[in-house]
């Protein structure tokens, strides 16, 4: 086992798995602020969780297209020392582009996602849209190292139609060499035509400036 060697940029109070949920389940009540973590199977959606947290409570699939369940974690956190601890939730969503099981496998993953996203979006009309409850944003997850796939240039896409604030970012930066970071970082942002923050669960790169955009968010 890997042993987290970065400082992370927020102090947090806990970081604990909440639930899962499956397709057509009820979202738990009264999550706070809350961001959803989006990316396809294998990209390391649970390691980002980890090392945002500095926790190793986040839940990952055996083998890629396992995960069938919107995993849900609290956390508590203070952006300083001397404040009050706040509390926010990750929910991890099912992986796309991949689904053990086939074509029906994938559309249940399809209904789940899309059902996450309206109970947001009817609790957020019931509750005279106060957005600080509910759905603060989305942490769409690619991998590093293959920019400007089709299925992550339409999620994007759907996530921009939808109006759903969302912070980009790339994963396995680890596994290439520092100038590969740096040219496979330009195709991503020019294929989405804005800036991707670089990340590594290993090193702890771009961890600081994924908190920094998700206060932004919360």
């Amino acid at each position: 086992m890997s042993v987290q060697v970065f400082q992370i940029p927020v102090k947090i109070s806990h970081a604990d798995f909440l639930t899962s949920v499956p397709a057509n389940g009820r979202l738990p009540d009264d999550l706070g602020p809350t961001v959803a973590i989006v990316g396809r199977s294998n990209v390391g959606k649970s390691s980002l969780i980890n090392a945002l947290t500095g926790q190793k409570n986040a839940r990952a699939g055996a083998k890629p297209g396992t995960t069938r369940l919107i995993n849900i974690y609290s956390v508590g956190l203070s952006w300083t020392s001397r404040q009050k601890p706040i509390r926010m939730t990750f929910a991890d969503l099912p992986g796309y582009g991949f689904a053990r099981g086939g074509i029906k496998t994938r559309l249940e993953f399809d209904a789940m996602t899309e059902e996450f996203f309206n109970q947001f979006s009817q609790q957020n009309t019931s509750n005279n849209n106060k957005v600080t409850n509910w759905l603060s944003g989305i942490i769409l997850v690619l991998d590093g190292r293959h920019p400007g796939l089709k299925i992550d240039l339409a999620t994007y896409e759907w996530l921009e139609d939808n109006r759903l604030s969302t912070i980009v970012v790339t994963t396995k930066n680890d596994r290439m060499t520092r100038n590969e970071q740096t040219k496979t970082n330009k195709k991503h942002a020019l294929a989405l035509g804005r800036t991707v923050i670089a990340s590594s669960s290993r090193s702890g790169l771009g961890i600081r400036e994924i908190w920094t955009s998700i206060k932004g968010l919360i």
